[in-house]
């Protein structure tokens, strides 16, 4: 696996700056460099149950609560992944800046992680339930939740969500990591407010203005608010 290392704003940009070439890239931040790059449902203590069948228990009970049916149950999966479910999808996005807001945002003291992604094949959603859908893809969802839209959101789904994706045959054509160093980390969240990348613009409900609120007190970048 191809590795950069980052430590500051500059070196982010040269290591994010080869992918400008090719949108088929796709991206996810880590906060821990030791995570594994399982979905949910793998890893414990989700992995030890059904996921299709806590699926389709959650979705009959769901249906109080959404205003209009979703088309199909990828958008119901996608639904469900937004809203926390453990499922076997892994979330990505196509915008590297988003990705490494979310390896950043929490305050540990370790390196954080952006792995840029090319996967080989995309689901074939026409010909197969999200549930039954062989291998490891891409997949696109409609604009089901105000965040996917704004994140720029796209999912993996696993046939095995217990295996970690870098051990998959075939998956991936390319996996690269973009290592943040821990000393960086709260600069680095920073920076990216001020150009546009935070809470409240990836998270665009009230919990989302409120953490980013909260954080401008906690970062004394409360002045970013002071308009």
């Amino acid at each position: 696996m191809k590795t950069f290392r980052v430590t500051d704003f500059e070196s982010l940009h040269a290591a994010l700056k080869p992918y400008r070439s090719d949108k088929r890239w796709v991206f996810r931040g880590h906060s821990d460099s030791a995570w594994k790059l399982l979905p949910k449902a793998g890893r414990p203590p989700y992995s030890g149950v059904n996921d299709r069948t806590v699926f389709e228990s959650w979705k009959r009970r769901a249906v109080e609560y959404v205003s209009i049916k979703p088309a199909s149950d990828w958008d119901w999966l996608s639904i469900a992944q937004h809203h926390r479910l453990a499922t076997r999808l892994l979330d990505w996005t196509l915008n590297p800046l988003n990705a490494t807001f979310f390896a950043v945002r929490e305050n540990l003291d370790s390196d954080a992680v952006v792995y840029a992604s090319l996967f080989r094949f995309q689901a074939s959603t026409d010909h197969y339930h999200p549930m039954d859908h062989p291998g490891v893809v891409i997949f696109r969802p409609y604009g089901v939740a105000p965040r996917i839209t704004r994140q720029g959101g796209v999912f993996s789904i696993h046939q095995d969500p217990t295996v970690p994706l870098d051990s998959v045959p075939d998956a991936l054509t390319d996996l690269h990591c973009i290592v943040i160093e821990k000393s960086y980390r709260a600069s680095l969240l920073a920076e990216l407010s001020y150009y546009g990348i935070n809470s409240a613009t990836l998270f665009p409900d009230l919990d989302g203005l409120s953490d980013f609120v909260n954080w401008t007190i906690e970062s004394k970048e409360y002045w970013n608010i002071l308009a």
